[in-house]
C-alpha cells in the first residue's frame, strides 16, 4: 500500500517527469545528492523522499527557465509558504518534543525563517509591488505544477505530525519530516544563483542551501545516534 506522502507525490508527478533527465546549472553537491536513508525510516519513507527530491529538482529547473524578474517573483512566492510550513512544524517540536538539542534547532528554525519570510515579503513589495498572495497568482502554470507535489507533501506532513504522540517518538517523526523539507528548500534555492536580478536574493538562496544542509546533516546524525534500531 502506498503511504499518504507517496500518494500525494505520485498523484502529481507524471511518468515523464519521473523518468526525464534533469539538467540545471551546477548546484552545490550537498543540495542535490540522493538522500541517504535515515535511521528509523522505512524503505517506503526513503522512496517517498527520493520522489520528493526529484520533484524539487523539476521545480528548480522550471524556475531556472524563467526570465530574471519572473524567477524572483516565483521563487519568493514559493519559498515564503515553504518557510512558513517549516516554522509550523518547528513549533510542534517545541510543544511536543523531548530532546533539548532538537528543541534548540527548532527555535533556530522559527527565528531564522521568520526573519527570512519578512525579508522576502519586503522584497516582493519593494521590487515588484506585490504581496505574496498576488505573486502566487502570477506564477506560470508549469512552475505551479512542478511545485504542486511539494505543497501537497507539506500539507500532509504537517497534519500527520499533529497525530504523533509527544516525546521521543515525536522527535523522531519531526526529524524524518524536516529533513526532506529542508532538502527541497535547498534544491529549489539552487535555481537562483546565476539567474536572479538582485544580488541580495542570490545571497539569501546560497544561505538557505548552506544553513539547511547543515541542519540536515545534524538531524541525520541525531537519528543515527538516538534511534539506531
Amino acid at each position: 500500500m502506498l503511504s499518504p506522502a507517496r500518494r500525494a507525490i505520485t498523484a502529481v508527478l507524471t511518468p515523464a517527469a519521473l523518468t526525464a533527465p534533469l539538467f540545471l546549472a551546477p548546484p552545490t553537491p550537498a543540495a542535490t545528492r540522493s538522500p541517504v536513508p535515515s535511521s528509523g525510516a522505512t524503505a517506503q519513507e526513503d522512496q517517498d523522499e527520493t520522489l520528493l527530491l526529484r520533484s524539487a529538482r523539476e521545480y528548480a529547473i522550471a524556475l531556472a527557465n524563467l526570465p530574471g524578474p519572473a524567477l524572483e517573483q516565483a521563487f519568493l512566492a514559493g519559498m515564503i509558504p515553504h518557510h512558513a510550513a517549516a516554522v509550523a512544524m518547528a513549533r510542534q517540536e517545541l510543544a511536543r518534543g523531548s530532546r533539548p538539542e532538537l528543541k534548540a534547532m527548532a527555535q533556530n528554525i522559527i527565528s531564522s525563517q521568520n526573519k527570512e519570510i519578512s525579508r522576502m515579503t519586503g522584497w516582493l513589495h519593494t521590487w515588484y509591488g506585490l504581496t505574496p498572495e498576488v505573486a502566487r497568482t502570477r506564477v506560470p502554470h508549469a512552475v505551479q505544477q512542478a511545485r504542486a507535489p511539494m505543497t501537497t507533501w507539506m500539507d500532509t506532513t504537517t497534519a500527520r505530525l499533529s497525530t504523533v504522540p509527544a516525546g521521543p517518538r515525536f522527535d523522531q517523526a519531526f526529524m524524518q519530516a524536516m529533513i526532506p523539507h529542508h532538502e527541497t528548500a535547498a534544491v529549489a534555492s539552487t535555481a537562483v544563483p546565476g539567474h536572479a536580478v538582485h544580488d541580495a536574493l542570490t545571497t539569501l538562496a546560497q544561505q538557505i542551501v548552506a544553513a539547511q544542509n547543515a541542519q540536515v546533516e545534524q538531524m541525520r546524525t541525531w537519528l543515527h545516534d538516538w534511534y539506531p534500531s
